[in-house]
């Protein structure tokens, strides 16, 4: 066979589509974050990535790290696999995150990461504060008489 005729074989007469992701071939909460953080600063998925190749950044086991791609922030910001634990710091070294961003980075990240934004901000729990405020105490534990 022909290279022309393998060629045509891996051709589709489809267009292209975004692969289906576990947020409804959306962002993920996580994703959208991201993205919103990467777009504030002029960058997109394929120059942090190249931003972290620049500067060494690698993720993945001892013995087995690798170069961050395109793909794979693609692929953390769609939920078809998980971002590894690296990329929060590395994200802050690239973006110089505000605290109020480091933390909203943080919660996508920790809690966001398989479910799209509208079932995210759907969820009161995550977003409910549970530290006193300025000038109150803490009850603490309620005493039984």
């Amino acid at each position: 066979m022909s290279e022309h005729c393998r060629a045509d074989m891996l051709r589709s007469g489809e267009p292209h589509r975004r692969e289906p992701g576990l947020a409804d071939e959306d962002y993920t909460y996580f994703g959208h974050v991201f993205n919103r953080l990467l777009e504030s600063r002029g960058y997109n998925q394929s120059t942090f990535a190249a931003e972290c190749r620049k500067r060494g950044f690698k993720v993945g086991r001892p013995g087995k790290r690798r170069d961050i791609g395109q793909r794979s922030v693609s692929d953390w910001m769609h939920g078809k696999t998980a971002c590894p634990r690296e990329v929060p710091t590395y994200a802050d070294a690239i973006l110089g995150f505000s605290e109020e961003e480091w933390n909203e980075f943080a919660l996508a990240y920790a809690y966001g990461q398989t479910v799209s934004k509208d079932a995210f901000e759907g969820s009161p729990e995550l977003r409910k504060s549970y530290r006193p405020k300025p000038g109150e105490e803490n009850p603490g534990p309620t005493k039984k008489e």
